[in-house]
């Protein structure tokens, strides 16, 4: 079971859990996520320099399949939006 933030801390300290050990506990799930991720990067870049070919090519189909648009291509209409319906102004006449 998780432990949430307000609930009394693991340690034994009588503190709730984000007044204690939270800040702790997240600084070594960060580092373990991070070498992970190099691990990941260090396999990947093994496989690229066993085979540069299928390394590229993977590199390229990626690319063209799934790469999504830059905000600056989205086409997007100019000036303010139009009012809605209800809220149009009534002139006093």
């Amino acid at each position: 079971m998780k432990i949430g933030r307000n609930d009394p801390c693991h340690c034994g300290s009588g503190n709730k859990y984000k007044k204690c050990c939270n800040a702790k506990d997240d600084a070594a799930k960060s580092a373990e996520l991070a070498a992970q991720a190099a691990a990941r990067a260090e396999a990947a870049a093994a496989t690229a320099a066993e085979d540069p070919e299928s390394a590229e090519a993977k590199a390229t189909a990626t690319a063209k399949a799934g790469a999504p648009k830059s905000h600056s291509t989205i086409a997007r209409p100019k000036g303010p939006p139009p009012p809605k319906p209800g809220m149009m102004r009534k002139h006093a006449v």
